[in-house]
Parts: C-alpha cells; sequence; structure tokens
C-alpha cells in the first residue's frame, strides 16, 4: 500500500479508489459511516490489498450483498462488475444461477431482477444491446444412472474425495444430481475456482458450518486457491457480512489449514 504522509494524501487515494472499482464518482464525506467506513476502509484499504483478483472480489461482493438481499448494493456492484468488465453479463447470469442453489431461489430471485435492471441501464448508457443469449443450455434429459453417475464424478473431482451414500431424495436427486451433476459441471462461464469463492460465501452467509469446512479443506486438497487466498477472501467477505461473522469463518479456514498440515507465516 501507498505510505500516506497526511489525511489529505490518504483519503485522495481512497476515493480514486472507490471511483475504480464503483465506475462512479465518490461520495462527498458526509459522516463517519462514509468518510471511515465505506471510502476510508472498504475502498481505501480493503479493495486495495491485492491477492485476490478484481473479478475473485466481484463474486465474494455480489455473494454477499445477494446473501443479504442489500438491495441498493446489488444494484450498484452488479452495474459496477459490468461496466468494470471485471465480469460479463452471460458470467453474472450464469453467477445466479449457482447462487440460488446456494441461497435458495427467492434470494437468487431478487438478485437476479435487481441485476438485470443494473445491466439493462448500462447497455442503453452504452447505447449497445445486451447480450442476453449467450448461455450454457441445460443438460440432458439423461437416465437416472447416468445423472447419478455424473454426480458421483462431479463430487469427486470437486471435493477430490467420494461422495457418501445418498439414502434420501435430497442427498440424490437434489444434492449429487443436480448440484454436482449439472451444475458444478457447467464450465462456460464460470470455473471451479469462481464456484468455490462463491460456495464458501454463500455457506458462511448461511452459518452452514459442516458445508464451509468441507469447501476450505476442498480447496486446500484440489489446489484451487492458497492458504493465502483463502485469508483474503475471509477478510473480504467480513467487510460485507461482518466481523462477527468473519471470525466465524476465519477459524474455520484455520482448522482446514491445520488440518491440512499448513503452518501459519
Amino acid at each position: 500500500m501507498t505510505e500516506w504522509t497526511t489525511s489529505d494524501e490518504r483519503r485522495a487515494d481512497a476515493r480514486a479508489e472507490y471511483e475504480r472499482i464503483m465506475t462512479s464518482e465518490s461520495p462527498d464525506p458526509m459522516g463517519a459511516f462514509i468518510e471511515t467506513g465505506v471510502i476510508g476502509f472498504v475502498f481505501g484499504e480493503m479493495w486495495r490489498r491485492g491477492v485476490l483478483t478484481a473479478r475473485d472480489r466481484r463474486f465474494i461482493t455480489l455473494s454477499c450483498v445477494g446473501a443479504a438481499g442489500a438491495i441498493t448494493p446489488i444494484e450498484t456492484h452488479v452495474w459496477a462488475a459490468l461496466n468494470s468488465d471485471d465480469i460479463t453479463y452471460a458470467e453474472f447470469d450464469e453467477f445466479v444461477l449457482f447462487f440460488g442453489t446456494q441461497q435458495g431461489w427467492p434470494k437468487a430471485s431478487v438478485l437476479s431482477m435487481h441485476g438485470m435492471m443494473s445491466a439493462f441501464r448500462l447497455a442503453e448508457e452504452r447505447d449497445q444491446p445486451l447480450e442476453q443469449h449467450d448461455f450454457e443450455p441445460w443438460a440432458g434429459p439423461d437416465d437416472d444412472h447416468v445423472r447419478r453417475e455424473r454426480g458421483e464424478a462431479a463430487y469427486l473431482e470437486v471435493h477430490g474425495e467420494p461422495s457418501a451414500p445418498a439414502p434420501t431424495a435430497f442427498r440424490g436427486r437434489f444434492y449429487l444430481d443436480f448440484l454436482y451433476g449439472e451444475v458444478w459441471t457447467r464450465t462456460k462461464h464460470l470455473t471451479r475456482r469462481d464456484r468455490r469463492l462463491i460456495a464458501i460465501c454463500c455457506a458462511a452467509a448461511a452459518g452452514a458450518r459442516d458445508e464451509v469446512a468441507e469447501h476450505l479443506q476442498a480447496a486446500l486438497r484440489m489446489e484451487d486457491l492458497t492458504y493465502e487466498e483463502l485469508q483474503e477472501a475471509v477478510v473480504h467477505y467480513a467487510v460485507y457480512m461482518g466481523w462477527s461473522s468473519g471470525r466465524q469463518l476465519d477459524d474455520l479456514l484455520v482448522q482446514a489449514a491445520t488440518d491440512a498440515g499448513i503452518e501459519a507465516p
């Protein structure tokens, strides 16, 4: 980070970073929350930390504001993510599908509706048509045993170990067959690494500790993300979901790293 010598320099850098990320003019300091919180810390420090790519941080942010159902942040962050070209509309659309499997269709519908409004507004401002047809079509239809085999294979690829038996309708039809066999296998617009970050954030936001732990362990085992990258993901997540939730995620990450034999730097 830049070494500031005056508060004016620090404030100027923070406002410049806000404008780079949000692709719009930064608000004037009008109180403690905006100046110290939003401009000063969130954009002036957290977004400037590096380690993760801009694309990574966009997906973490969208996962968090979507999980929170925060309408204004959804609209502004979708618009900024698309306007910066960090993600495309097709990637956002695929993100919403995956988000729906992690946080449920009602929250995904809110994210889709308000995100689409932002996308249409941006297309109008750019005087360009919105590319809505570049999506990956639905798989199948296939026989039940084919779906199950594909789901089990996908689970193994995502987690690096076989799935547990599926004794219930949810574990079989919905978890293995659809989530893993038909969603995790979609690779046109999101990578496994993208989905991993999204899954970790969404599971953490839902308080699903076992799911979080499994994905953290798998991220390290499959080398989708390094320990340093995961620490940075926790920092970013905490800013948008709160320090208490961030601390829980951080504790799970430390345990996953310990189990993997990774020593703290």
